[in-house]
């Protein structure tokens, strides 16, 4: 028997902050302490002074990640929380020098070449002072990377939160639209079964039979995408119960191909417009007609659906895109929450005939 193996590709939340630990912690290093060994091999200490000044080093690392992990996120959330991490931190400096001043207190500090010739009791005094003003600098500009560091994180924490509440509310709107979509066909199709009652009793009992297994499709394949195969034979199976409800007089010429067998779409991508051209066609003139045509050649398709529409569709504006109901109006929604710029969609009435054309680019959405 075969054991599953656990998918460990993905580093646990423990991981990552050890592994952001780890990191911060050489960054810092390598800012505080190399400079310090560099210092200490170019000059002549004495031998009680380098451990100092390494002392000094790991203050500014304790600094860091005091601000980092304590002081900045305890302060900024809160009201006036950039005076309550001034507070804090001019604490901070306080004890840094109390703790420098009792590790290395003037006396200590060793004569310099550079400094002029001064009185000796005088001349520690001013070297500590200079090396104090630098260390209160230094605790600054650790102060300010930790804080840059730790808004750079809450930006990226906020984005990413961002994004997950609009992935949420779209994932939520498809929702709500497949839901609106859902009865909206099931609503046209029994009124389709209606019709064909009261003409041919076979030809209903067998459109129940169509409409049943297109129900099983509609009601069961409830994922994100649909192999663009099955997605083609439902349009088909819809086809097919309008032909049994209109008959053999009108044109309904039904193009459907797909050279990428493990292609798949958003599910019931097509069926609006297809609705469309059967409810709003003027399918009782005599040169009434249907054209459907869905093709995808390499990862993108291109799909056309046409009719003989109504006077009242005719009057409109070439390109106007009037809204043909509900179906409609969520189809261009669908298109752009799921595809965005990977999808156009093209309605047209001229000379009577009403266009709908689509385009969309799945060469990034195979799944196999």
């Amino acid at each position: 028997m075969i054991k599953s193996i656990p998918d460990n590709s993905e580093p646990s939340a423990r991981q990552q902050r050890l592994v952001k630990i780890i990191t911060q912690f050489l960054i810092v290093s390598m800012i505080f302490i190399l400079p310090e060994v560099l210092m200490t091999t170019n000059h002549h200490y004495p031998k009680a002074w380098p451990w100092r000044i390494y002392i000094r080093a790991a203050l500014y690392i304790a600094i860091f990640f005091l601000n980092y992990y304590v002081i900045i996120d305890r302060c900024l959330p809160r009201p006036k929380g950039f005076v309550k991490l001034l507070g804090w931190n001019i604490v901070v400096i306080i004890l840094f020098m109390a703790v420098i001043l009792l590790s290395a207190p003037p006396r200590g500090v060793p004569p310099h070449p550079h400094i002029p010739h001064v009185d000796d009791a005088i001349r520690p005094w001013l070297k500590f002072v200079s090396i104090s003003v630098r260390d209160i600098i230094m605790v600054i500009l650790t102060i300010g990377l930790s804080l840059a560091m730790k808004l750079s994180d809450y930006w990226m924490k906020m984005r990413q939160q961002k994004q997950e509440i609009e992935t949420l509310r779209q994932h939520d709107e498809l929702e709500s639209l497949k839901r609106q979509l859902n009865p909206h066909f099931l609503f046209n199709t029994l009124n389709s079964i209606y019709a064909l009652i009261a003409i041919s009793p076979d030809k209903a009992q067998k459109a129940v039979h169509v409409l049943s297994k297109m129900l099983r499709y509609v009601l069961y394949e409830n994922t994100p995408t649909v192999q663009l195969d099955d997605e083609l034979s439902f349009i088909g199976s819809y086809v097919e119960l309008m032909r049994m409800r209109l008959g053999t007089g009108m044109p309904i010429n039904v193009a459907l191909s797909n050279d990428t067998p493990e292609l798949r779409v958003a599910p019931l991508i097509f069926i609006s417009p297809v609705e469309n051209a059967f409810k709003h066609g003027n399918t009782g003139m005599p040169d009434a007609f249907i054209d459907i045509d869905i093709t995808c050649r390499q990862g993108i398709v291109k799909a056309r659906f046409a009719n003989r529409c109504k006077i009242s569709d005719a009057a409109n504006e070439p390109g106007t895109g009037k809204d043909h109901g509900i179906g409609d109006a969520n189809l261009r929604r669908r298109l752009t929450l799921i595809y965005g710029d990977k999808a156009l969609i093209h309605t047209t009435v001229q000379d009577g005939i009403y266009t709908v054309s689509m385009i969309i680019d799945l060469k990034d959405k195979i799944e196999i």
